[in-house]
């Protein structure tokens, strides 16, 4: 105990011998509000910056003042069950970071779960906006609130409380001057770009790209053109993108969604033109033409594929006498493009003969046994073999 004792002693003699000294990192953080809009608190000398950290990302940068105090405003980062820390830095080198306590901040409150809690955090949080029916404050986070009122579930309530907010957010609208900005994004196409790019003027000073609800870091725009790089976090089609514009003072001026599009591969096409009707017994190959981007072909008897040949100059020529036996065959003619899809079928129909008929019909003569040496008989219509 006493060994204990005296090493405390030796530590805080040593502290106070770098107090106000360049190596002095001490950092202290005022408790807060779930509805603040700025976190406070006191640096060493040795500490040069500060930064709010909201569940260990980098939010917002703070201001030092003379005093050796500082704030950092919260825009809105706050949210329920949040893990909120200030980090110091000498330089570019964190040295000291505290764990800021929030007040009103249980995790996550759900919808349902504590509707009495719900009501008094929310009755809380839009009463503190207001003070003899005038607003609080000139820097209105109304965004804390509206969390709040959305996990109320009895509807009398909510719209009562979502009245009040209204009225909060329009007597800030008519205190401020209107800022004069526009803006306007170009979709983003995957796989073709690698930024977010789009026009803007006015009072808009830097820029965030926020995907699936992780925003990016703040970039300072010029000009009447920006960029954004986002080919390192927008992957699909259906991430929700949205573009928010700042202006020199940290204020969100307006947030946008970024379109994201996705060009649809274009299929080269061809056309199988013609099939010449098949003539079952007399021929061997099914033919015909084509036209585009046809580079090979395959015949399909009931739907069952056989093989897939080659072809060129705009001929079909497929080897069919031993596949097609019947005139009740279903059979199909495909044709397949460069990339290996089906562009282009026909039907193979089959060639009457000179008695206008696709059938055949054979009759037998009578066969005397040790008289006859041969059977004999009479065929019409497309028989060309017996057996």
């Amino acid at each position: 105990m006493r060994a204990n004792m005296q090493a405390a002693i030796v530590q805080a003699k040593d502290l106070l011998k770098v107090r106000n000294t360049p190596l002095d990192y001490n950092l202290l953080a005022d408790d807060a509000d779930i509805t603040s809009a700025t976190i406070t608190g006191t640096v060493g000398k040795g500490i040069t910056s500060v930064r709010l950290l909201i569940d260990d990302v980098v939010k917002a940068n703070g201001t030092l003042n003379a005093d050796g105090t500082y704030s950092i405003p919260t825009n809105d980062f706050i949210t329920q069950g949040s893990k909120v820390e200030v980090a110091g830095y000498n330089g570019t080198n964190e040295v000291a970071r505290k764990t800021v306590k929030v007040s009103n901040n249980e995790r996550p409150l759900a919808p349902g779960a504590n509707e009495a809690l719900a009501k008094t955090m929310a009755v809380n949080a839009v009463m503190a906006l207001f003070q003899d029916n005038n607003l609080t404050s000139n820097v209105l986070s109304p965004m804390t609130a509206q969390n709040m009122i959305n996990v109320v579930q009895t509807l009398a309530v909510r719209d009562s409380l979502q009245q009040e907010l209204d009225k909060a957010q329009n007597l800030l609208n008519a205190t401020q001057a209107p800022a004069n900005f526009s803006l306007t994004l170009a979709p983003y196409k995957l796989g073709k770009g690698n930024y977010v790019t789009g026009q803007f003027s006015g009072d808009i000073a830097k820029i965030s790209l926020t995907v699936k609800n992780v925003e990016g870091s703040k970039i300072s725009v010029s000009g009447s053109d920006f960029k954004y790089y986002a080919s390192n976090v927008i992957y699909n089609q259906i991430d929700l993108v949205i573009l928010t514009a700042y202006d020199i003072n940290g204020k969100v001026l307006v947030t946008k969604t970024v379109t994201v599009t996705k060009d649809e591969p274009v299929l080269s096409t061809g056309i199988i033109n013609s099939v010449t009707p098949f003539q079952i017994g007399t021929e061997s190959y099914v033919t015909g033409t084509f036209t585009g981007d046809i580079v090979k072909v395959e015949l399909q008897i009931h739907e069952k594929p056989l093989q897939r040949i080659s072809v060129t100059g705009g001929t079909i020529k497929y080897y069919v006498k031993p596949n097609i036996t019947k005139t009740t065959d279903s059979v199909d003619l495909v044709g397949y493009n460069a990339a290996g899809e089906a562009v282009s079928s026909k039907k193979v129909t089959f060639a009457t003969t000179g008695t206008g008929t696709t059938n055949g019909d054979v009759t037998v003569d009578s066969f005397s046994l040790g008289k006859d040496g041969y059977v004999k008989g009479q065929f019409t219509g497309d028989v060309a073999k017996i057996s």
